[in-house]
């Protein structure tokens, strides 16, 4: 299955890339911004499609590693999978600690090095993207005994309805008042639902799109283009309308874990399978770039910002602000 090629998970594993990069691009200095500008907007509503990246590299994830013709071989995850990640997760953890030493002009010495680079590094402290490895270790670990559930249809089906009603659909609904509210919380949080909480539920739905979703009708295809659209809608507003009201960045709704982009990552899912594109050395060049693309950006990031450029969409009537500053239009 390594060999062959599947092109539709190619270009979701690219687009992927593109959001996660695009997350960081969008908040780049947003907080700087006045909540009821055009550019803050903008740039939340950037922020807002991009936080499905994560969930759909998961999700392409769980539809090869989880696949019945994918070798489901412990050694290969336990001795070649797993410590790879490890030891990507810990080098760039030094590198980045190393980069934020520099950047802050401390003095060069035994003691500083050993606390601020590597005491740092081994305690998993520093850059703030690199939670999505340890995240993956945990879902390689488990991936041999997922794998083995996830061969029953019905049971993998049961499980991720479990995983949206628990993980998604109650959190999301709490976040905002309701009749009755109080009574739901108490009872929520009397019934932990950790067991289906976490990322293991977008490694099955990547899973279950892959392997059991049928082909279906143009006109279902057209309301889940128009259903994932309305989702991503409505979050953008949600999220503009409560940043506005209280005058600081919100994110009530921009998280992979809420209703909205749980629908939008099953809708494009379910529409880049049905593209079926060919796989090509192109794309498949591009998806194998995609952990070196995640795990360099933020540096990129760091020598763009240092070279006084900015991420804005900066109009005539904002170079005079502190955005245009920021932007580096000064």
């Amino acid at each position: 299955m390594e060999k062959k090629r599947i092109g539709y998970l190619e270009i979701l594993r690219i687009a992927a890339c593109i959001l996660v990069v695009g997350v960081h691009v969008s908040a780049f200095s947003i907080e700087q911004l006045d909540a009821t500008s055009v550019n803050f907007k903008v740039m939340n509503g950037f922020d807002c499609i991009s936080i499905l990246g994560v969930p759909l590299f998961v999700m392409v994830s769980g539809a090869l590693l989880l696949a019945e013709e994918y070798p489901n071989s412990i050694r290969k995850f336990y001795l070649h999978k797993i410590p790879r990640l490890l030891f990507l997760f810990f080098f760039w953890l030094l590198f980045y600690n190393t980069v934020d030493f520099i950047e802050q002009g401390k003095a060069w010495s035994l003691i500083n090095v050993r606390r601020e680079i590597v005491l740092n590094s081994l305690l998993g402290k520093g850059i703030y993207h690199l939670w999505f490895l340890p995240m993956m270790v945990l879902l390689y670990l488990a991936t041999p005994f997922i794998k083995s559930f996830a061969a029953d249809k019905k049971r993998c089906i049961l499980f991720c309805i479990l995983f949206f009603a628990g993980s998604v659909f109650v959190p999301t609904m709490l976040k905002f008042e309701f009749p009755y509210r109080t009574i739901v919380e108490g009872l929520y949080e009397q019934f932990n639902c950790a067991m289906f909480a976490g990322y293991v539920g977008f490694y099955l739905l990547g899973h279950i799109i892959h392997a059991y979703c049928p082909v279906l009708p143009k006109k279902v295809l057209a309301g889940l283009t128009a259903l994932g659209i309305v989702s991503i809608g409505i979050e953008i507003y949600v999220c503009n309308l409560y940043s506005e009201k209280t005058g600081a960045l919100s994110t009530i709704l921009n998280t992979p874990f809420s209703i909205n982009a749980c629908i939008a990552c099953i809708c494009i899912f379910i529409l880049c399978k049905h593209l079926r594109v060919r796989g090509n050395r192109l794309t498949a060049g591009v998806s194998k770039l995609t952990l070196g693309i995640y795990l360099v950006h933020p540096f990129v990031l760091y020598l763009y910002k240092k070279c006084g450029f900015g991420t804005f969409v900066c109009t005539r009537r904002h170079r005079d602000s502190p955005c245009g500053a920021a932007c580096g239009i000064r």
